[in-house]
Protein backbone atom coordinates (compact mmCIF):
# COMPACT_ATOMS: atom_id res chain seq x y z
CA UNK A 1 0.00 0.00 0.00
CA UNK A 2 2.38 2.69 0.79
CA UNK A 3 5.00 1.47 -2.36
CA UNK A 4 1.85 2.22 -4.42
CA UNK A 5 1.35 5.79 -2.83
CA UNK A 6 5.37 6.63 -3.35
CA UNK A 7 4.53 5.94 -7.40
CA UNK A 8 1.55 7.99 -7.09
CA UNK A 9 3.57 10.66 -6.03
CA UNK A 10 6.25 10.08 -7.98
CA UNK A 11 3.88 10.08 -11.11
CA UNK A 12 2.35 13.00 -10.13
CA UNK A 13 5.68 14.89 -9.63
CA UNK A 14 6.79 13.78 -12.80
CA UNK A 15 3.62 14.82 -14.96
CA UNK A 16 4.21 18.20 -12.93
CA UNK A 17 7.63 18.78 -14.17
CA UNK A 18 6.81 17.78 -17.90
CA UNK A 19 4.34 20.02 -17.84
CA UNK A 20 6.14 23.14 -16.09
CA UNK A 21 8.34 22.10 -18.83
CA UNK A 22 6.38 22.49 -21.76
CA UNK A 23 5.15 25.56 -20.78
CA UNK A 24 8.58 27.19 -20.17
CA UNK A 25 9.35 25.99 -24.00
CA UNK A 26 5.94 27.48 -24.89
CA UNK A 27 5.65 31.23 -23.17
CA UNK A 28 9.61 31.40 -22.66
CA UNK A 29 11.35 29.96 -25.42
CA UNK A 30 8.74 30.40 -28.01
CA UNK A 31 8.77 26.86 -29.33
CA UNK A 32 5.20 26.21 -31.19
CA UNK A 33 4.16 23.29 -29.56
CA UNK A 34 0.93 23.27 -31.15
CA UNK A 35 2.05 24.01 -34.85
CA UNK A 36 0.03 27.42 -35.05
CA UNK A 37 0.60 28.59 -38.39
CA UNK A 38 3.50 31.21 -38.93
CA UNK A 39 4.19 33.69 -41.69
CA UNK A 40 7.42 35.85 -42.76
CA UNK A 41 8.37 39.13 -42.96
CA UNK A 42 11.11 40.71 -43.93
CA UNK A 43 12.82 44.30 -42.27
CA UNK A 44 16.18 46.19 -42.74
CA UNK A 45 18.03 48.20 -40.23
CA UNK A 46 21.39 50.25 -40.43
CA UNK A 47 22.01 48.98 -37.11
CA UNK A 48 20.50 45.59 -35.84
CA UNK A 49 21.73 46.33 -31.97
CA UNK A 50 22.36 42.54 -31.47
CA UNK A 51 19.52 41.36 -32.86
CA UNK A 52 20.11 37.27 -33.76
CA UNK A 53 18.17 34.58 -34.04
CA UNK A 54 15.38 33.81 -31.60
CA UNK A 55 15.16 37.02 -30.18
CA UNK A 56 11.26 38.24 -29.86
CA UNK A 57 9.08 40.57 -32.13
CA UNK A 58 6.34 42.04 -30.37
CA UNK A 59 3.20 43.80 -32.11
CA UNK A 60 1.94 46.40 -29.94
CA UNK A 61 3.85 45.39 -26.72
CA UNK A 62 2.41 41.64 -27.47
CA UNK A 63 4.82 38.72 -28.21
CA UNK A 64 3.73 37.70 -31.75
CA UNK A 65 7.12 35.40 -33.07
CA UNK A 66 10.80 35.39 -32.53
CA UNK A 67 13.51 36.58 -35.39
CA UNK A 68 13.77 34.14 -38.09
CA UNK A 69 17.55 35.65 -38.70
CA UNK A 70 20.06 38.51 -38.82
CA UNK A 71 22.48 39.13 -41.49
CA UNK A 72 23.86 40.86 -43.97
CA UNK A 73 21.95 42.03 -46.82
CA UNK A 74 23.62 40.25 -49.93
CA UNK A 75 22.51 43.33 -52.31
CA UNK A 76 23.44 45.92 -50.25
CA UNK A 77 26.37 45.42 -47.59
CA UNK A 78 25.57 48.91 -45.45
CA UNK A 79 22.35 47.29 -43.81
CA UNK A 80 21.18 44.22 -41.98
CA UNK A 81 18.37 42.47 -43.70
CA UNK A 82 16.17 40.66 -40.43
CA UNK A 83 13.66 38.01 -41.40
CA UNK A 84 10.58 38.11 -38.61
CA UNK A 85 9.08 34.56 -37.85
CA UNK A 86 5.11 35.39 -36.43
CA UNK A 87 2.21 34.26 -36.06
CA UNK A 88 -0.28 34.17 -38.34
CA UNK A 89 -3.71 36.68 -38.79
CA UNK A 90 -1.01 39.30 -36.96
CA UNK A 91 -3.11 42.46 -37.93
CA UNK A 92 0.50 44.00 -39.45
CA UNK A 93 -0.88 47.09 -41.81
CA UNK A 94 0.89 48.65 -44.55
CA UNK A 95 2.06 51.56 -42.47
CA UNK A 96 2.98 49.60 -40.16
CA UNK A 97 7.19 50.53 -38.37
CA UNK A 98 9.29 48.03 -36.92
CA UNK A 99 12.25 49.65 -34.85
CA UNK A 100 14.52 47.78 -32.25
CA UNK A 101 13.51 48.39 -28.77
CA UNK A 102 14.13 47.17 -25.50
CA UNK A 103 12.02 46.33 -21.90
CA UNK A 104 13.80 48.81 -19.43
CA UNK A 105 17.24 49.83 -19.64
CA UNK A 106 19.07 46.75 -19.58
CA UNK A 107 16.66 44.09 -21.04
CA UNK A 108 17.55 42.42 -24.17
CA UNK A 109 16.60 43.84 -27.42
CA UNK A 110 13.65 42.93 -29.68
CA UNK A 111 11.60 43.70 -32.82
CA UNK A 112 8.97 46.03 -32.00
CA UNK A 113 6.02 46.46 -34.72
CA UNK A 114 3.40 49.33 -34.56
CA UNK A 115 0.19 48.32 -34.98
CA UNK A 116 -0.19 51.36 -37.67
CA UNK A 117 -3.70 52.88 -38.52
CA UNK A 118 -6.99 51.07 -38.72
CA UNK A 119 -8.32 52.06 -42.17
CA UNK A 120 -4.94 51.08 -44.12
CA UNK A 121 -4.91 47.74 -45.88
CA UNK A 122 -3.08 44.57 -44.26
CA UNK A 123 0.43 43.95 -45.15
CA UNK A 124 0.67 40.40 -47.12
CA UNK A 125 2.99 38.18 -45.33
CA UNK A 126 6.48 37.93 -46.95
CA UNK A 127 6.13 41.57 -47.75
CA UNK A 128 8.83 44.30 -46.02
CA UNK A 129 8.34 45.91 -43.08
CA UNK A 130 9.26 49.64 -43.37
CA UNK A 131 11.63 50.51 -40.45
CA UNK A 132 12.66 53.07 -37.93
CA UNK A 133 16.30 53.33 -37.03
CA UNK A 134 17.14 53.68 -33.44
CA UNK A 135 19.57 56.28 -31.94
CA UNK A 136 22.80 54.72 -30.25
CA UNK A 137 23.52 56.01 -26.66
CA UNK A 138 27.07 56.46 -28.16
CA UNK A 139 25.55 58.96 -30.47
CA UNK A 140 23.59 61.06 -28.16
CA UNK A 141 26.76 61.26 -25.98
CA UNK A 142 29.10 61.97 -28.45
CA UNK A 143 26.28 64.79 -30.07
CA UNK A 144 25.86 66.05 -26.29
CA UNK A 145 29.79 66.13 -25.93
CA UNK A 146 30.36 68.42 -28.92
CA UNK A 147 27.59 70.64 -28.00
CA UNK A 148 29.18 71.36 -24.53
CA UNK A 149 32.54 71.96 -25.69
CA UNK A 150 31.66 74.30 -28.82
CA UNK A 151 29.45 75.97 -26.29
CA UNK A 152 32.41 76.12 -23.66
CA UNK A 153 34.01 77.55 -27.16
CA UNK A 154 31.65 80.15 -27.55
CA UNK A 155 31.65 80.96 -23.58
CA UNK A 156 35.35 81.83 -23.83
CA UNK A 157 35.17 83.47 -26.83
CA UNK A 158 32.41 86.16 -25.90
CA UNK A 159 34.64 86.43 -22.55
CA UNK A 160 37.75 87.16 -24.69
CA UNK A 161 35.32 89.78 -27.26
CA UNK A 162 33.70 91.30 -23.73
CA UNK A 163 37.29 91.80 -22.52
CA UNK A 164 38.37 93.30 -25.72
CA UNK A 165 35.47 95.87 -26.38
CA UNK A 166 35.46 97.08 -22.28
CA UNK A 167 39.38 97.99 -22.77
CA UNK A 168 38.69 99.60 -25.91
CA UNK A 169 35.39 101.34 -24.33
CA UNK A 170 37.98 102.54 -21.73
CA UNK A 171 40.45 103.83 -23.89
CA UNK A 172 37.81 105.92 -25.67
CA UNK A 173 36.21 107.37 -22.80
CA UNK A 174 39.50 108.24 -21.63
CA UNK A 175 40.91 109.96 -25.35
CA UNK A 176 36.91 111.81 -24.92
CA UNK A 177 38.22 113.18 -21.43
CA UNK A 178 41.25 113.92 -22.22
CA UNK A 179 40.03 115.68 -25.61
CA UNK A 180 37.35 117.96 -23.74
CA UNK A 181 39.23 118.44 -20.31
CA UNK A 182 39.18 122.27 -18.82
CA UNK A 183 42.84 122.85 -20.74
CA UNK A 184 42.15 122.35 -23.85
CA UNK A 185 38.52 123.73 -24.05
CA UNK A 186 40.47 126.77 -23.06
CA UNK A 187 42.45 126.60 -25.66
CA UNK A 188 40.04 126.09 -28.51
CA UNK A 189 37.58 128.76 -27.28
CA UNK A 190 40.45 130.65 -27.46
CA UNK A 191 41.38 130.07 -30.86
CA UNK A 192 37.96 130.25 -31.95
CA UNK A 193 37.46 133.39 -30.31
CA UNK A 194 40.51 134.90 -31.99
CA UNK A 195 38.93 133.50 -35.46
CA UNK A 196 36.11 135.35 -35.26
CA UNK A 197 37.96 138.38 -34.40
CA UNK A 198 39.74 138.07 -37.44
CA UNK A 199 36.62 137.72 -39.64
CA UNK A 200 34.64 140.20 -37.77
CA UNK A 201 37.95 143.17 -38.74
CA UNK A 202 37.81 141.59 -42.17
CA UNK A 203 34.25 141.91 -42.92
CA UNK A 204 34.23 145.57 -43.56
CA UNK A 205 36.94 145.50 -46.42
CA UNK A 206 35.71 141.99 -47.66
CA UNK A 207 32.02 144.23 -48.09
CA UNK A 208 33.68 146.82 -49.47
CA UNK A 209 35.65 145.22 -52.45
CA UNK A 210 32.27 143.17 -53.26
CA UNK A 211 30.60 146.48 -53.53
CA UNK A 212 33.36 147.61 -55.49
CA UNK A 213 33.29 144.18 -57.74
CA UNK A 214 29.21 144.81 -57.98
CA UNK A 215 29.29 147.90 -59.65
CA UNK A 216 31.91 147.04 -61.79
CA UNK A 217 29.71 143.81 -63.01
CA UNK A 218 26.68 146.26 -62.83
CA UNK A 219 28.64 148.54 -65.60
CA UNK A 220 29.97 145.42 -67.40
CA UNK A 221 26.26 144.69 -68.42
CA UNK A 222 25.52 147.21 -70.85
CA UNK A 223 28.55 147.22 -72.55
CA UNK A 224 28.21 143.90 -72.82
CA UNK A 225 25.01 144.00 -74.26
CA UNK A 226 25.95 146.91 -76.96
CA UNK A 227 28.32 144.62 -77.91
CA UNK A 228 26.35 142.07 -78.62
CA UNK A 229 24.72 144.34 -80.58
CA UNK A 230 27.22 145.54 -82.33
CA UNK A 231 28.28 141.97 -82.93
CA UNK A 232 24.90 141.14 -84.51
CA UNK A 233 24.53 144.15 -86.69
CA UNK A 234 28.48 143.48 -87.70
CA UNK A 235 27.47 139.89 -88.84
CA UNK A 236 24.48 140.93 -90.95
CA UNK A 237 26.11 143.90 -92.31
CA UNK A 238 28.90 141.73 -93.57
CA UNK A 239 26.27 139.10 -94.74
CA UNK A 240 24.78 142.30 -97.15
CA UNK A 241 27.77 144.15 -97.55
CA UNK A 242 28.55 143.31 -101.65
CA UNK A 243 24.49 143.92 -102.42
CA UNK A 244 23.88 147.05 -100.14
CA UNK A 245 27.36 149.03 -100.07
CA UNK A 246 26.73 151.31 -103.58
CA UNK A 247 23.25 152.30 -102.78
CA UNK A 248 23.39 152.79 -98.99
CA UNK A 249 27.34 154.49 -98.13
CA UNK A 250 25.20 156.95 -96.35
CA UNK A 251 23.73 154.50 -93.49
CA UNK A 252 27.12 152.35 -93.90
CA UNK A 253 28.84 155.54 -93.25
CA UNK A 254 26.44 156.41 -90.10
CA UNK A 255 26.52 152.74 -88.88
CA UNK A 256 30.50 152.94 -88.49
CA UNK A 257 30.72 156.00 -86.66
CA UNK A 258 28.54 154.63 -83.65
CA UNK A 259 30.06 151.79 -84.03
CA UNK A 260 33.03 154.04 -83.28
CA UNK A 261 31.60 155.83 -80.40
CA UNK A 262 30.89 152.47 -79.32
CA UNK A 263 33.46 151.21 -78.97
CA UNK A 264 35.38 154.69 -77.38
CA UNK A 265 32.60 154.56 -74.71
CA UNK A 266 33.81 150.84 -74.00
CA UNK A 267 37.10 151.86 -73.83
CA UNK A 268 36.51 154.47 -70.85
CA UNK A 269 34.38 151.89 -68.93
CA UNK A 270 37.43 149.57 -69.09
CA UNK A 271 39.56 152.35 -68.19
CA UNK A 272 37.31 153.00 -65.35
CA UNK A 273 37.10 149.25 -63.96
CA UNK A 274 40.76 149.65 -64.00
CA UNK A 275 40.72 152.85 -62.05
CA UNK A 276 38.44 150.55 -59.46
CA UNK A 277 40.01 147.37 -59.30
CA UNK A 278 43.48 149.65 -58.88
CA UNK A 279 42.38 151.88 -56.09
CA UNK A 280 40.98 148.57 -54.13
CA UNK A 281 43.98 146.07 -55.22
CA UNK A 282 45.19 147.07 -51.66
CA UNK A 283 42.66 146.34 -49.64
CA UNK A 284 41.70 143.30 -51.53
CA UNK A 285 45.07 141.71 -51.13
CA UNK A 286 45.07 142.79 -47.40
CA UNK A 287 41.39 140.73 -46.84
CA UNK A 288 42.59 137.69 -48.83
CA UNK A 289 45.98 137.59 -47.31
CA UNK A 290 43.77 137.71 -43.63
CA UNK A 291 41.36 134.87 -44.81
CA UNK A 292 44.74 132.70 -45.59
CA UNK A 293 46.40 132.94 -42.91
CA UNK A 294 42.75 132.50 -40.83
CA UNK A 295 42.08 129.26 -42.47
CA UNK A 296 45.97 127.95 -42.10
CA UNK A 297 45.78 128.48 -38.29
CA UNK A 298 42.58 127.09 -37.79
CA UNK A 299 44.01 123.77 -40.66
CA UNK A 300 47.24 123.58 -37.97
CA UNK A 301 44.88 123.60 -35.10
CA UNK A 302 42.64 120.73 -36.53
CA UNK A 303 45.65 118.56 -37.55
CA UNK A 304 46.88 119.24 -33.88
CA UNK A 305 43.73 117.96 -32.54
CA UNK A 306 43.84 114.90 -34.81
CA UNK A 307 46.95 113.76 -34.68
CA UNK A 308 48.04 115.07 -30.72
CA UNK A 309 44.94 115.38 -28.68
CA UNK A 310 47.01 115.69 -26.10
CA UNK A 311 49.73 118.13 -26.89
CA UNK A 312 47.33 120.65 -25.99
CA UNK A 313 48.60 119.86 -22.33
CA UNK A 314 51.92 118.99 -22.92
CA UNK A 315 52.84 121.20 -25.51
CA UNK A 316 52.97 125.33 -25.42
CA UNK A 317 50.65 126.56 -27.95
CA UNK A 318 52.31 128.41 -30.39
CA UNK A 319 51.13 131.86 -31.44
CA UNK A 320 48.74 132.26 -34.01
CA UNK A 321 50.52 133.57 -37.26
CA UNK A 322 50.35 137.63 -37.94
CA UNK A 323 49.22 138.23 -41.47
CA UNK A 324 51.95 140.49 -43.42
CA UNK A 325 49.43 143.18 -43.79
CA UNK A 326 47.45 145.27 -41.17
CA UNK A 327 47.56 144.39 -37.48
Amino acid sequence: MARQHEEVRVGAVVIAATVVFLTALVFVGGVNLFRKKKVTYTTYFKFAGGLEAGSFVRFGGLKVGTVHSAEIDPEDSTRIRVRLLVAGGTPIRRNSKARISSLGFLGENYVEVSPGTRDTALLPPGREIPSVEIVQLADVFSNVNNITVNANKLVNDLDDRFLVLADNTNQVLKNVNAVVGPENQQHLTAALANADALLAESRPRVNKTLANLEKASNKFGPTLDNANATITQTKTLAGNLDAVVVENRKQIQDTLIRLHQTLTDAQRLMAAVDDTLESNRANLDETLENIRVSSQNLKEFTDTIKQRPFSLIRVKTQKDRAPRFGK
